[in-house]
Formats: C-alpha cells, structure tokens, sequence
C-alpha cells in the first residue's frame, strides 16, 4: 500500500506541474491561406451567395473599409465586387461592358451602370468612398458608400500631365498603385508617367514624387528631382506618410524627400534602415523583391514575391516576418490589403482567387525558430510537487 502512494503522488504531482504550465503562445503567421472569394476557375458568377463559391476573373485590386467590407476589383469581368462582413458577395460597379476611353460619366451615376475597363488598385477613404484605377480607360472613378460613381482622376485620353489644374482634366499614363491619406489626399502611381502624383481635398492634381525618369539614379532627397520608375503600390500611414513599391525596392515619401528603405547591419536584430543617398545603389542593401505594400495604422506590411513571406515595417525600425503564406508555392505579386482587424487579403491573380491570412502580432516569432515557453520553471514546480508528495508519504509510513 505505502509502496503504492509512493508512486500515485510524484505522478499526480507531474500532472499538477503540466497542467500549470502555461499554453504556448498562438501563432497566427504560419497557418496556411484561407480561401476567402473565388473558385479558382475564371467566370463571373456568385453574386449574392457566399464569395468562396463565386467565380472571379483576373482579379486585381483588394481594399477593405472600416465596417470590414472588403472590395475586389474583377479586372477580367469589368466590375468591382464587394464582400460584405457576412461573407456575401455583390457587384457595386461596372456592367461588365467595355467602356470607352474619354466616355463621358454624369457625377451620381449608379455604379452598377458605369462601363469599365480593366478596373486594378483599389483604396477606401476616411469617408468609406471607394477609389478605382483603371487602367484601361485611364481614370480613377469614386464610388460613393451608396453606390454612385463619378470620374475623379484622368481625362480618360493621352494629353499633356495637367499639373496644377482639376485632376478631371488630368492624363495619365498606365495607372499604378492607389492610396489615400486620413485627411483624404488621394495619391496616384502614375507608372507611364514614373511619378506620384496627388489629388487634394480641393481637387487639384500635382507631382510629388518623380522625376519622369525611368531609372533611379538616387536613393533619395528632394521627391520631385529623385526617378520613381514604377510606383506600382502605394500605401499611407496613420500619420500621412507615404510608401511606395517601386520597382521591387521601397520609398518613404515624407514632408516632400524620398528615401529608401534599406537593411542595414544585423548584428543588433531586425531593423529596417532609410537612405537619403544621392546614387544608386546606397550603401547599405535595399529591401528588395517588394512587390506590393499596405498600411495598416503605422505597421507597413510587404510582400516579398520570391520568399512569399509578409513583412512587417513596425515601431523603433523593428522589422519582422508577420506571415509566411506558402513556402512550397510559386512567387506571388499581390496586391495585397491588412484590415484594421489584422486580418489581411492576398490577390490570386492568374488563380482567380483573394486569400485571407491573419499576420502574427507585433513581436510574435516563428515557433520553429523563435523564442519557446521556458521550460525550467516547470520542471522546477514539478519537481517541488514530487518532494513534496514525498514527504506526505514517508509521515504517513511514520504513522
């Protein structure tokens, strides 16, 4: 009998130990993309039925408003879909017709009547108005919450820049990323152009970045004289600063200098750096191989297309992995969207189909490499308990 609790108390005590032992901690970075609008075949039907069962075609653009709709930009169907947060899905824009460059779009115009041509980037506003570049017909067009459309950007022709009048009247080259400030400045990847162009409140257009330029020559200074060859993402932060991914490497475009965003000495841990260099390539290496960017608050998420790995420009230059989407796959070019949830969206262009994943929190590692639940004070617990019970059982003998 005595022989018996001897070994019943040091095992109950193991199990005490373990059951104290905290969980380790969740992991969101690593789980595998969830399917979130698309079958993965090119078509065009779905609506009003859950998104994962919708067809879309070459999808180009995501954006996601405050209420947690996100919206889609069907690029080969000519429309502009919404995900409602219950997961439905809704064309707001487009009739699925080819417009015609110049076409004249009377403001208040249903959305769902406007003709389209190959609708891209996308960005939601502090008024939850959508932003659409199209590509196809050389404007940028507002979509209102309640469905109305207008032309905001862009003659819809080829013809001089426009600088310093109404964006309207403006002409751009092939349109690239799309995004828009908190006090409602839209800023405009002009890729044919090699600028950044921005539309203020009062809706005057200018440049703000580029040269015209199709080669970069610096790393940074003042933003008009410095090449931005190809803004093809734009993301701006809680304080209005703006990044561009520009040809595979970053910018940050801030109180009108450009400097690049670099990876400077290791030895102290992750840190992102910024070169104002006056050539190219700066001294230290740059992020590279960027092919999308988005903002969320001032986190700044990458995509890097090689590694298929979401990174992370955070607080103090702190710079770290939030997701890697599938290591096994093939490069992924975005676009790319994080909600203000933390819930993020990858476009599946050539797949037909916008993923969702949720980024790690700030800080949070990869657990096959990161930093662990310590173990010692475990062992230290357990091993208390088992002397402990120990010694209940050596009075009881005593007895």
């Amino acid at each position: 009998m005595h022989s018996q609790s001897r070994v019943v108390v040091p095992l109950a005590a193991l199990v005490i130990g373990v059951a104290l032992a905290p969980p380790p901690p969740a992991y969101g970075g690593k789980s595998d993309l969830d399917v979130f609008a698309g079958t993965g075949t090119a078509g065009s039907t779905g609506d009003a039925g859950p998104a994962s069962a919708a067809s879309l075609n070459h999808p180009g653009g995501v954006a996601v408003a405050a209420d947690g709709t996100v919206y889609l930009s069907d690029g080969g169907n000519r429309r502009v879909r919404a995900v409602a947060p219950d997961g439905t899905i809704s064309t707001v824009a487009g009739t699925g017709r080819a417009g015609t460059p110049g076409t004249a779009v009377p403001d208040g115009t249903a959305g769902t009547d406007v003709d389209l041509g190959v609708p891209q980037s996308l960005a939601v506003g502090p008024d939850n108005a959508l932003f659409v570049a199209d590509p196809g017909l050389s404007r940028v067009f507002r979509l209102t919450p309640d469905g109305r459309m207008s032309v905001f950007a862009g003659t819809g022709v080829p013809g001089p820049i426009g600088d310093g009048g109404p964006a309207t009247r403006a002409s751009f080259g092939q349109l690239g990323g799309l995004a828009v400030a908190p006090d409602g400045t839209v800023y405009i990847g002009d890729v044919g152009n090699h600028r950044v162009r921005a539309v203020a409140p009062d809706g005057s257009i200018n440049t703000v970045a580029g040269n015209g330029n199709a080669q970069l020559t610096a790393a940074g200074g003042a933003a008009t004289t410095i090449p931005v060859p190809s803004p093809s993402s734009l993301a701006v932060d809680a304080e209005g600063v703006v990044w561009i991914a520009d040809g595979l490497v970053v910018h940050r475009l801030r109180a009108g200098q450009l400097g690049t965003v670099t990876l400077p000495d290791q030895a102290d841990g992750a840190r992102w750096g910024l070169s104002e260099a006056a050539s190219w390539p700066p001294p230290e290496p740059p992020v590279n191989n960027i092919a999308a960017i988005s903002a969320v608050g001032n986190e700044i998420y990458l995509l890097d297309q090689s590694a298929r790995t979401l990174l992370r420009l955070g607080a103090d230059r702190i710079l770290d992995t939030a997701a890697a989407l599938d290591p096994a796959g093939s490069p992924v070019v975005g676009p790319i969207a994080v909600g203000a949830t933390g819930v993020g969206y990858l476009v599946d262009n050539a797949g037909h189909r916008v993923y969702s994943f949720r980024p790690a929190p700030p800080g949070q590692e990869d657990p096959e490499t990161g930093p662990s639940v310590p173990w010692w004070p475990f062992v230290a617990v357990a091993g208390i308990l088992v002397v402990l019970g120990g010694w209940l059982v050596s009075r009881r003998r005593a007895r």
